[in-house]
């Protein structure tokens, strides 16, 4: 994905990185990348997205390093105090990894999603928020403290995921803390699952199973004459079909 005047995110780092060596040096360019990278730059550009974008874009730069990446979805239907009906929404619950690819350069490229705004512009978006909704007056210490709190809170998210709760959305009256926090988390619940499917790797493969041979059936049928030795061919045959529906064999490896 890419918009008029931005760069994209994943690939920021490179081109800062190339001209902070041109223009510094090694060392002092790899720190001022680090810092911008990590704060202005990213927290900036991702400010200016929509989190189904980023969220998007995610995925396609784990698939400019090799990694495919399925995020797993489930609905969220939210009822009030008197039963009542809220909005639904939707979350994700996991996310799938491909085998193949540089998961760790994919991984690193990701957690640049979720690089959170600076305190301040947090502070600007509550303020704004602040004068087109509905809410209880306080003394100006009660606001500061208010905005405080929220700013805190919202810096634990992705840029655009703070921005989207703020002045992105509409509200009637001033949200609760409950409020802003579930829709929080259901935005960034995305990049979260593809983060600790990164961190965790594919999942094990199941185990390839095969047919009992003639001979591992004769050992089937060898211990179940032992261990029934009193019942009649009838029932040994019965468990013995018991046995050869539920028992597979494990394929194993072959040595060298």
């Amino acid at each position: 994905m890419k918009q008029e005047g931005f760069t994209p995110i994943g690939q920021t780092a490179g081109t800062v990185t190339q001209r902070s060596l041109r223009e510094v040096g090694s060392n002092a360019g790899q720190t001022a990348v680090a810092a911008l990278q990590d704060d202005t730059r990213v927290a900036a550009w991702l400010a200016k997205q929509r989190p189904a974008d980023m969220d998007a874009a995610a995925v396609s730069r784990a698939s400019s390093h090799g990694v495919g990446l399925r995020v797993k979805y489930e609905g969220r239907y939210p009822t009030g105090p008197n039963g009542e009906r809220l909005g639904s929404y939707v979350v994700a619950v996991g996310c799938d990894v491909s085998e193949a690819g540089d998961r760790e350069s994919a991984l690193a490229d990701l957690r640049n999603f979720m690089t959170p705004a600076p305190m301040r512009q947090i502070e600007g978006w509550l303020a704004e928020l602040s004068v087109l909704v509905a809410k209880r007056q306080g003394d100006e210490m009660e606001e500061g403290l208010r905005v405080t709190a929220y700013a805190s809170r919202l810096a634990r998210y992705p840029a655009d995921v703070a921005r989207a709760v703020t002045v992105g959305a509409s509200y009637k009256f001033w949200p609760t803390w409950d409020e802003l926090e579930k829709r929080c988390e259901a935005l960034t619940s995305p990049r979260r699952q593809m983060i600790a499917a990164l961190e965790r790797g594919p999942a094990p493969k199941d185990p390839e199973y095969r047919d009992p041979t003639a001979e591992e059936k004769a050992r089937i049928q060898a211990l179940i004459d032992e261990m029934f030795p009193s019942a009649n061919q009838g029932e040994k045959d019965n468990a013995m079909t018991l046995a050869m529906s539920r028992v597979k064999v494990q394929e194993t490896p072959a040595k060298d």
